[in-house]
């Protein structure tokens, strides 16, 4: 049952369109899903958690944690100086890319951003 859960699943695309009080269904042609679970699904959080279980202990050399939660990831860095921060942020990020490919995972840009606090007003960006 689990292979079955996770091969040959496909998925289609419905749009429901109303005109003048007529309404009209288009439906999508299925199309393979070749990577991922099913969305909603009460196994998907659990594969995701079992696939990215070792994810922590390998940025974890970079003064790095990270708190995971179902699919988004957040990398904490605390270093006492800006020149650490800026390179373990570097090997921190370089580190999540390869593994996120290794694990056939997209990171999408539009939601990853950085974000710096300090006591100091300005902290230096290089």
């Amino acid at each position: 049952w689990f292979v079955s859960y996770l091969k040959e699943r496909s998925q289609v695309v419905d749009i429901q369109h109303t005109t003048a009080g007529l309404t009209t269904m288009f439906r999508s042609d299925p199309k393979p899903i070749t990577r991922g679970v099913p969305q909603g699904s009460v196994l998907g959080p659990i594969l995701f958690i079992l696939l990215t279980n070792d994810f922590p202990a390998l940025i974890h050399n970079y003064s790095t944690s990270c708190i995971m939660y179902a699919d988004d990831t957040t990398l904490l860095l605390k270093n006492d100086t800006a020149q650490e921060l800026y390179d373990n942020s570097v090997a921190s990020l370089q580190k999540a890319i390869a593994y996120s490919k290794q694990n056939d995972l997209a990171i999408n840009p539009d939601k990853t951003t950085q974000v710096h606090f300090s006591r100091k007003k300005i902290l230096p960006t290089s």
